[in-house]
C-alpha cells in the first residue's frame, strides 16, 4: 500500500462524511411557504392548512363575496405558530 493511498482515503471518506452531516439539517427542514400571487387563493390556503397551519384571512381589496379561486394572496404574514394571516385581494 503506497503512502498517497494510505493517507488519501481516510481524507475522502472524512471530507464525504462532513459534506453528508453539514447538508442534513437542510433536507430536514420545512418546505418553504408558497409564494403570494404564486397561485389562486383557495389554492394557497389549501396547501398552508394541509402543512398543519391556522389561516386567518385579511381582505385588502375588491369584493370578498367572489370565489376565492378569484382571488390572490398578496402577502404571507407569519403569526404565532401555527397561525398564518393572508392578505387577500378579489376583482372589483
Amino acid at each position: 500500500m503506497s503512502v498517497l493511498t494510505r493517507y488519501l482515503a481516510p481524507l475522502c471518506f472524512s471530507s464525504a462524511a462532513a459534506a453528508l452531516i453539514a447538508a442534513a439539517p437542510i433536507a430536514g427542514a420545512d418546505p418553504a411557504l408558497p409564494q403570494p400571487g404564486s397561485e389562486d387563493a383557495s389554492q394557497t390556503i389549501a396547501d398552508l392548512q394541509s402543512r398543519g397551519y391556522d389561516i386567518q384571512i385579511n381582505w385588502v381589496n375588491g369584493y370578498p363575496r367572489v370565489a376565492l379561486s378569484q382571488c390572490w394572496v398578496n402577502t404571507i404574514n407569519m403569526a404565532d405558530a401555527p397561525t398564518v394571516w393572508l392578505d387577500i385581494e378579489c376583482p372589483k
